[in-house]
């Protein structure tokens, strides 16, 4: 019974995230920057509230996004890109809807 709340409240979650494509929003005006589960299969919901830091390695074509975790020294998010200009343009919209 716990095991499929836990699973419809990922998928609620999920489901909320991708309402960003229905309003043509693209993810980086979105509040949440990774939902889903760890790599111990635990429920995970990073939002912008807890992010103090984010850069862009360019070289990469990666977004890092650090976060507060009180589990956690090095909490952080990488988000990759298939090319420059899609990391760019990533870039560009985090920065305006930050």
């Amino acid at each position: 019974m716990k095991k499929n709340k836990l699973s419809a409240g990922v998928f609620i979650l999920i489901g909320l995230l991708t309402m960003g494509a229905f309003f043509n929003k693209t993810e980086a005006n979105l509040g949440v920057i990774k939902a889903g589960v760890d790599e111990k299969g635990n429920p995970v919901c990073i939002n912008k509230t807890q992010i103090y830091l984010f850069k862009k390695n360019q070289a990469e074509n990666k977004i890092i996004f650090f976060y507060h975790d009180a589990q956690s020294d090095d909490a952080f998010v990488v988000k990759s890109f298939s090319d420059k200009e899609s990391t760019d343009n990533y870039w560009e919209q985090l920065l305006k809807s930050w």
